[in-house]
């Protein structure tokens, strides 16, 4: 009888409780309800992002230039709203369409052309970083107007940030349609198998175009979010935060080579790290021992998620070289 596995969500529950009944004991602040909000709070944008950057991964593809394009739309919605006097409702709604359409530019090339998206996301990230300096004048922008776009990060309600709710409702809409609807499912299968996916009526390129755009609207969210919330924008707003995402993702259980992955992992590896690196400020340990413990942590959450993929891999070996044969 074949042993029914632990679901990495439940894993990661268990290792996050564990870890908050360590920092606890090592730290009487760590529990308070201020520390545990901005704990995450601290993660919002990583989880905002990941909600998106999520559906090119399970498909094989990587998305690089998540932090160029949250910082482009930060600027891009100052300019339709401050510059061009375009009310704020509007210029969020063209902000998120233009972040859409550049994620669909991005599909393309990788669905059609054939380019690698590795390749393609990181020209991406170069073109908009320079889109970005062009727009801004190379300036860090203030916005003081207007107040309802400002409050968006600002402001909060039921004592809890405006932009855990955002990320909280993102989250939730991104697992529903991976996990409950036909096109999530079609997703998970471009990823496992595009072959067989293709063979059974899925159009691959048009599941990547897709991917592609709902990550380029989630990245215009974020930057909005991250405009409101610090009241500026410039071009390296949101510099290095693909890795922080690639790295929740894959403490999340979602696969390197594709066709596996959950949102809600990936935020709970998210908050772990952020609990691992507010434990050490807490316990006053120097900053330049936090990246050796992420990278540790990084390193262990792959050899937990990678005894299934080893033996995919395996599979997959034998699968090629049999048709090698062939």
């Amino acid at each position: 009888m074949k042993r029914k596995s632990i679901p990495t969500e439940l894993k990661l529950a268990g290792v996050l409780a564990l870890l908050m009944a360590a920092l606890s004991i090592l730290s009487p602040r760590f529990l308070t309800l201020d520390n545990l909000t901005n704990v995450i709070w601290s993660v919002c944008l990583i989880g905002i992002l990941s909600s998106g950057a999520i559906y090119p991964r399970i498909t094989g593809g990587i998305d690089l230039s998540l932090g160029s394009m949250a910082a482009l739309m930060g600027i891009v919605a100052d300019l339709f709203m401050n510059k061009l006097g375009v009310h704020w409702i509007p210029s969020i709604l063209l902000t998120m369409a233009i972040g859409g359409s550049i994620g669909l530019f991005n599909g393309f090339i990788v669905a059609k052309i054939k380019v690698p998206a590795f390749v393609v996301t990181m020209a991406a990230k170069t073109y908009l970083y320079g889109v970005a300096l062009v727009v801004s004048q190379g300036a860090m922008l203030a916005i003081l107007k207007p107040q309802p776009f400002i409050a968006i990060g600002t402001g909060r309600f039921l004592g809890l940030p405006n932009p855990i709710y955002i990320m909280l409702v993102l989250v939730v809409a991104s697992q529903f349609l991976l996990k409950k609807t036909a096109f999530g499912r079609k997703v998970m299968a471009v990823g496992a198998n595009e072959v067989a996916a293709k063979l059974s009526g899925v159009d691959p390129d048009a599941i990547r175009l897709a991917s592609y755009a709902i990550s380029g609207v989630t990245s215009a969210i974020g930057g909005v979010v991250l405009a409101s919330l610090t009241q500026q924008v410039f071009a390296a707003a949101a510099s290095g935060i693909e890795l922080e995402v690639m790295t929740a993702l894959v403490i999340g259980g979602t696969s390197p080579v594709g066709g596996k992955g959950s949102i809600v992992g990936a935020l709970l590896g998210a908050i772990m790290v952020a609990f691992i690196i507010n434990g050490l400020n807490l316990l006053n340990i120097p900053a330049p021992f936090h990246p050796i413990v992420t990278g540790v942590v990084i390193l262990l959450a792959l050899l937990l998620n990678e005894g299934h993929l080893s033996i995919r891999g395996l599979g997959l070996g034998r699968s090629a070289g049999r048709q090698a044969s062939i």
